[in-house]
């Protein structure tokens, strides 16, 4: 009988078009100082590379090129397309200043948003506008090219304003959102609406007020992320403890005390046009949102409520990924609870090149749910990608033997990604970068990039030898994925017993086949291993790495 080896490659691509390949760790990297870093943002830059941006208390070390001006610093860190560090920025006051987004302009340069405590002292050009010294001023900084600072605007009102987000508008000018509790007063026009309010100012291109608007009901409405939308309007989201009252039309969901995700859409002139409340009865936090190329939103967040409000799905575990998608008026069209059997954070979501979804947090689940791969010791990046109706298509778990979790995410291109976060982990698990601090209480910047890798289509592949099926078909296995990391898929024509022993020879696993079966390798170490078929004699080669 005539043997092929490429067709049966390809008869392996075809018998497993249902299950789903892992995605592969392509690159990484570690940035750092003595002390705490703790990244918060990242954007995609015209150049291929990207740029990096949070907070720092670290002086001048490992990465950190610059001492620390005062408690906490803006840092920003550009890299070019093969990850080498082009240049970075230390930009802060006196006092604490933390970083909450940074994007690309259409100068080639940067925008900053984040909040100060600081008086006029380093970068720190305007004054603390808290009538107390530990409420906190939006700070909104604008580099060039090189990261040289342009300008800075220190925006407030005499009460507290929390981490904003901005990002340049279609006019030149930018959107900038947060949440405030002050009344009339500083940059402030309009009074509280209760405890905390979602807060909208929208600046000129050197970065003047134009105009500022407060949405919010009578209890806490915290704003996480605001965007220009196709309308030339903006898309506000966050979470909200509010009952109806102020311009929040819907009521609570669960009881007093429990967050439920609240949208905000406005036109151009900041005017709002409606509001949409999502939620069951207990917490359900939104931490990111996108447009969506149909006009829609899709909205991402934690959740710990089972089926109720507009909560299809139980909880798995104790906090789940929650993702809802709303049409371009803001009603609900479906939504998808993920998770494994412990806790999951969600930060960030992006619609993807295909039409179906990122969304990226942490997790610190095992096996369970829809979680397919085990934990790395402690919290762990954890990634999702779905189909455009958000029914799971893959997940990787990523991590070192302590804390680390993702806060952005970016798609560079079709199948590949850009995971951003902190890590508090040494060189352990996938982490290959040591930390920079050296002890468990330091955490870095770690960039992560990500190839997925779809199996082969039927309609992409054709068989070079029937012959071949007819050996499939009968007793010859096929291995899938190889090298593997957890679990090998296997599939046998006919039942085989299969033992699988270690380069000693040491039996180490034995199993039955039929039909499509996984064989759990998680337990054994990594290496080189040789699978038996004991119907026919037949032995591969398996490399399981990690």
């Amino acid at each position: 009988m005539k043997k092929n080896y490429f067709s049966l490659c390809l008869l392996g691509c075809l018998i497993f078009t249902s299950v789903s390949s892992q995605p592969l760790i392509t690159g990484q990297r570690t940035a750092g100082g003595n002390d705490y870093d703790w990244l918060t943002s990242m954007d995609l830059t015209r150049d291929g590379g990207w740029i990096a941006g949070g907070y720092s208390y670290s002086n001048r070390s490992g990465e950190k090129s610059q001492n620390s001006r005062g408690i906490d610093d803006y840092w920003i860190i550009k890299f070019d397309k093969t990850g080498k560090i082009q240049w970075d920025k230390t930009i802060g006051g006196n006092s604490l200043d933390e970083l909450s987004s940074v994007r690309q302009t259409k100068d080639g340069g940067y925008i900053l948003a984040g909040y100060s405590l600081s008086d006029i002292s380093g970068e720190k050009s305007e004054p603390h506008k808290g009538d107390v010294d530990y409420y906190a001023d939006f700070w909104i900084v604008k580099l060039d090219a090189n990261g040289n600072k342009t300008w800075d605007k220190t925006i407030g009102g005499f009460g507290d304003e929390n981490p904003p987000t901005a990002e340049q508008t279609s006019d030149g000018g930018y959107i900038v959102g947060g949440s405030s509790e002050s009344n009339i007063s500083g940059d402030k026009t309009e009074n509280s609406r209760g405890a905390l309010d979602y807060w909208v100012v929208k600046l000129d291109a050197n970065g003047n007020k134009l105009w500022d608007k407060t949405f919010g009901g009578s209890d806490y409405d915290f704003l996480q992320t605001i965007h220009q939308t196709k309308d030339g309007g903006y898309i506000l989201g966050g979470y909200s403890r509010s009952p109806k009252s102020g311009e929040k039309t819907g009521q609570r969901r669960g009881a007093e005390g429990f967050e439920d995700y609240w949208i905000v859409k406005l036109n151009n002139a900041g005017t709002k046009q409606w509001d949409r409340t999502f939620g069951g009865t207990y917490d359900d936090y939104l931490a990111d949102l996108k447009q969506t190329a149909d006009g829609g939103y899709i909205l991402g967040g934690t959740s710990w409520s089972d089926i109720s409000g507009e909560k299809t799905q139980n909880s798995i575990g104790l906090d789940d990924y929650w993702i809802v998608k709303v049409n371009a008026n803001g009603h609900k069209q479906w939504d998808k609870t993920i998770g494994g059997g412990a806790i999951e954070d969600f930060e960030a979501i992006l619609q993807t090149r295909d039409g179906g979804y990122l969304l990226g947090g942490y997790s610190g689940s095992g096996i369970s749910g829809n979680k397919t791969e085990k934990n790395r010791k402690s919290r762990d990046y954890w990634v999702v990608k779905t189909d455009k109706t958000g029914n799971f298509v893959w997940d990787k778990t990523i991590g070192g033997f302590n804390e680390d979790g993702i806060m952005d995410m970016k798609e560079t291109k079709i199948n590949e990604y850009k995971l951003a976060g902190y890590s508090y982990s040494g060189a352990t698990g996938d982490k290959t970068g040591t930390n920079r601090g050296g002890n468990v209480f330091s955490n870095d910047y770690w960039i992560v990039t990500l190839n997925y890798t779809p199996p082969m289509s039927i309609a992409t592949a054709e068989v070079a030898d029937k012959s071949d099926l007819l050996e499939t078909k009968n007793h010859k296995l096929i291995i899938y994925p190889n090298p593997a990391k957890d679990i090998l898929q296997i599939h046998a024509g006919a039942k085989v017993a299969i033992t699988v022993t270690d380069q000693l020879g040491k039996v180490v696993l034995t199993k039955n086949i039929t039909g499509n079966s996984t064989l759990d390798i998680s337990k054994l170490q990594a290496g080189i291993y040789y699978l038996k078929n004991n119907t026919t004699g037949e032995v591969q080669r398996v490399v399981i790495a990690r």
